[in-house]
C-alpha cells in the first residue's frame, strides 16, 4: 500500500474550485449563497482531492466534545454475550468524560478485511475522529500499516506480537495470568490438564498459549489437549464436550474467558461430572458474573476497566491533550474460589 499524501484542506478545495472557503462550507452544508453549478464544481474538487468536512472540528467549534474512535471486529453473538467489552468500554468512558471527549464506536460484524479498512479510512478521511483505540492486536495485523498510512493517531490495547511503531497499553507479558492458572493446578496435584483458548489470530492468545506450554513443561504436567474456541458460551461448550470425549480426559481445564469457563462447568455437570471433585475449572478476567455461578468460579483477575481507562489516557498523550498520565496496569492475580480442588485419587 503506497503512503497517502498529506490530507487536503478546505483551502485546497477552495483553490481548486476557484471559490472562497465560505463557499465550500455553504456547499457542503446545503446553505444558500452558492449556485447549483458552483456547488457541483466544489463537490467535484473535493472528491478529486479526497477531502470531506471535518466533523470533529465542527463539533469542537460548536462547543461539543472531541471524539476518538474504536472499531470492534466481533460477531454480534460474541458482543451480546461477553461482559468483557462493556467493562472495557466503561473504562474508556471513565477516562474520556472528565476531559470533554466522547467515544465513537463502530461494530464490524461481517469481519471482512475490506469492510474494516473502509471503516477506518472513512473515519480518517471524514476527519470525524482525532484518534483511535485498537482492540486485540493480531499476529498479522493489516490495521497497523493502514493507520500509519492514514496518519491517524492510535493506541493498541494490548502488547503487539512484534514491534509496530504504535504505542500500546497492557501487560508486558500478556500470558501471565495463564501461567498463574497452570501453577495453581500443579500445586493442587493435577497432572493432566487442558486449555480452551481463543482464536490463534490474536496476539495475546499466542502469548498465553506459549506460557501455558512453558508452565506445563516446567511443572512436569501433561497437556492433554488444546481446543480453540471463540469466547462465546457455545464455543466453550463445544470445546469442553470434545475434551470430555477423549479416552484420557483431563482433570482440569483452563479457559481463556469466564464466559467459556461457565459454559464448561455446565457441560461437565450435565455429563455427570462433579466440579471440582472430578474436573477443576479456571476462567479468565474475573468478570462479576463469575462469582454468581455454582460452584463459584476460580479465575484470573485482570483490570479490564483499567485497561480501557489507561488506553484512552495514552491516546490523549498522543493527541497532546492535557490529561493524567496513565499508570502501569496491575499484574493479574488468581482469584481462588470453589471450582478448583485437588484431583480425586
Amino acid at each position: 500500500m503506497s503512503r497517502m499524501p498529506e490530507r487536503a484542506t478546505i483551502s485546497d478545495v477552495a483553490a481548486v474550485a476557484g471559490v472562497s472557503k465560505a463557499a465550500v462550507s455553504k456547499a457542503f452544508n446545503n446553505r444558500p449563497g452558492v449556485s447549483a453549478e458552483t456547488r457541483q464544481r466544489i463537490l467535484t474538487a473535493a472528491a478529486r482531492l479526497g477531502w470531506r468536512p471535518n466533523a470533529a472540528a465542527v463539533a469542537l467549534a460548536a462547543g461539543g466534545p472531541g471524539v476518538i474512535g474504536m472499531i470492534l471486529d466481533r460477531p454480534t453473538d460474541v458482543l451480546s454475550s461477553d461482559p468483557f467489552f462493556p467493562e472495557l468500554l466503561s473504562g474508556v468512558e471513565r477516562a474520556l468524560a472528565p476531559l470533554g471527549y466522547a467515544l465513537l464506536l463502530r461494530i464490524c460484524t461481517v469481519g471482512t478485511a475490506a469492510e474494516e479498512r473502509a471503516l477506518y479510512t472513512g473515519l480518517a478521511l471524514e476527519q470525524r475522529i482525532e484518534g483511535v483505540l485498537v482492540a486485540d492486536p493480531r499476529m498479522a495485523d493489516e490495521r497497523i500499516e493502514l493507520l500509519h498510512d492514514l496518519r491517524l493517531p492510535a493506541v493498541l490495547m494490548s502488547r503487539p506480537w512484534r514491534e509496530s511503531g504504535l504505542p500500546w497499553v497492557g501487560l508486558e507479558q500478556p500470558g501471565a495470568g495463564t501461567d498463574l492458572a497452570v501453577r495453581h493446578l500443579a500445586r493442587l496435584g493435577h497432572r493432566r490438564i487442558a486449555y480452551v483458548r481463543g482464536p490463534d489470530s490474536l496476539a495475546h492468545i499466542s502469548y498465553r498459549l506459549r506460557l501455558f506450554r512453558d508452565a506445563v513443561r516446567e511443572c512436569g504436567m501433561e497437556a492433554v489437549a488444546v481446543e480453540e474456541a471463540d469466547f462465546t458460551a457455545a464455543g466453550g461448550a463445544r470445546a469442553t464436550r470434545a475434551l470430555l470425549r477423549r479416552p484420557e480426559r483431563p482433570t482440569a481445564v483452563v479457559y481463556d474467558s469466564d464466559v467459556m469457563a461457565i459454559a464448561g462447568v455446565q457441560v461437565a455437570q450435565e455429563s455427570g461430572l462433579s466440579v471440582p471433585d472430578e474436573l477443576s475449572v479456571i476462567g479468565h478476567d474475573d468478570l462479576p458474573l463469575s462469582q454468581w455461578i455454582t460452584p463459584r468460579l476460580t479465575t484470573v483477575r485482570q483490570d479490564v476497566q483499567g485497561l480501557g481507562e489507561r488506553a484512552a489516557l495514552r491516546l490523549m498523550q498522543e493527541l497532546k491533550v492535557e490529561a493524567p498520565a496513565p499508570t502501569p496496569l496491575p499484574a493479574p492475580v488468581l482469584t481462588e474460589r470453589a471450582s478448583t480442588a485437588p484431583p480425586r485419587r
